[in-house]
């Protein structure tokens, strides 16, 4: 039997800050897709913004409808190891397990409701997962809240826990938009994120529109001000 690889998406996006286009972060990825037609991401992120430092490792397993199945995250703070966790989504139950600096060893469960908008990573090719369980069938000018969403984190650049987080946010959708960044032009879905709980300021992103929801672009304003764009991609 001859070995046949699984079909591959790499990249790498890079967090810039809108007046002088300083890069203040970069999130490496690669993506692959199994026979089942599950997708599993592995993300490197690195970030110093203001009093922020961090380093996140992730990796999350989705299936072929976008509903996480299984991840995993580390997170290291100026250099330290502040927490990592394991996360497992049923279909009525999620379960987490891990240790962090605020909570120490924890175990928690937390109720579900398929479909679900996705888990919250905090890495920007997740924010694309996010937007899959969208119903494109309202249209464009449409929004959509999803209820409970479940996130590892509420810190903006996912620095605390991990442990399950929870918040009421939705998306809006704007339409499909051409895009150009440094790795192509993209046709993509444009979304706005809604009713944040956790003091977010306003993000818009543009997820690209050929079935796999690649990041492609953001915008975060107020103290942020920053844009997010795909650079590369293999």
């Amino acid at each position: 039997m001859s070995f046949l690889p699984l079909p591959r998406r790499s990249g790498r996006i890079a967090y810039r800050r809108r007046g002088d286009h300083g890069l203040w972060g970069t999130e490496d990825f690669s993506i692959t897709r199994d026979r089942e037609g599950n997708r599993t991401l592995v993300a490197h992120c690195e970030m110093a913004f203001g009093e922020d430092d961090v380093v996140r490792e992730t990796t999350m397993t989705v299936d072929a409808g976008f509903q996480p199945l299984d991840a995993y995250v580390r997170i290291l703070n100026h250099g330290r190891w502040t927490g990592s966790g394991w996360f497992r989504f049923g279909e009525s139950e999620a379960r987490g397990h891990g240790w962090n600096a605020e909570d120490g060893d924890w175990s928690a469960t937390a109720p579900l409701q398929r479909p679900m908008r996705g888990f919250g990573i905090h890495a920007l090719i997740g924010d694309g997962w996010l937007a899959a369980a969208y119903p494109f069938d309202k249209g464009p000018g449409s929004e959509h809240f999803f209820g409970t969403n479940l996130l590892h984190s509420l810190h903006h650049f996912g620095a605390t826990g991990p442990r399950f987080e929870t918040s009421t946010s939705g998306l809006r959708y704007d339409g499909i938009e051409s895009v150009a960044v440094p790795a192509g032009t993209f046709d993509c879905h444009r979304f706005g994120f809604i009713g944040m709980t956790n003091n977010h300021p306003p993000y818009t992103l543009w997820i690209g529109a050929d079935g796999d929801f690649l990041y492609v672009r953001g915008v975060v304003e107020g103290y942020m001000d920053s844009v997010f764009e795909l650079e590369e991609l293999d």
